[in-house]
């Protein structure tokens, strides 16, 4: 009986802290389309793009190029998600249609560039 409470204290402490935690946090459901799109989505990618384009430009690292490459393919699909999600609640409608076809279209983008620049990579690596 005694193993059971705490159980049950433990699981309600930690529903309490992740409820905390949730609120805390700038979930992209909760942010408005513009800093989804432009804070969360744009400005990150490119940041990454120019590291994975520098080490590719100086032949550097192609384990850590292939490693950016996959955190990218992650990355773009947790914003077409978080894009998705806060698309219905612009202002305009029109923004909303437009940040997910602009954002599909950059995550099509994203999958071949990183495809073909992972084969690069993996060559580089195999190669030596």
């Amino acid at each position: 009986m005694q193993v059971k409470r705490s159980t049950m204290r433990a699981s309600h402490l930690l529903r309490g802290i992740a409820m905390h935690a949730s609120h805390a946090i700038p979930l992209p459901e909760r942010s408005p389309l513009w800093k989804v799109f432009w804070l969360y989505g744009v400005i990150p990618s490119n940041l990454v793009w120019l590291a994975v384009a520098w080490l590719v430009d100086h032949g550097q690292l192609p384990g850590a190029t292939l490693g950016l490459l996959v955190f990218l393919l992650g990355y773009t699909a947790w914003i077409v998600a978080a894009v998705w999600k806060a698309a219905p609640k612009a202002k305009d409608p029109r923004y909303g249609v437009m940040a997910q076809a602009l954002t599909v279209v950059w995550a099509i983008n994203t999958v071949l560039v990183a495809f073909f620049l992972g084969l690069q990579m993996v060559r580089a690596m195999v190669t030596g």
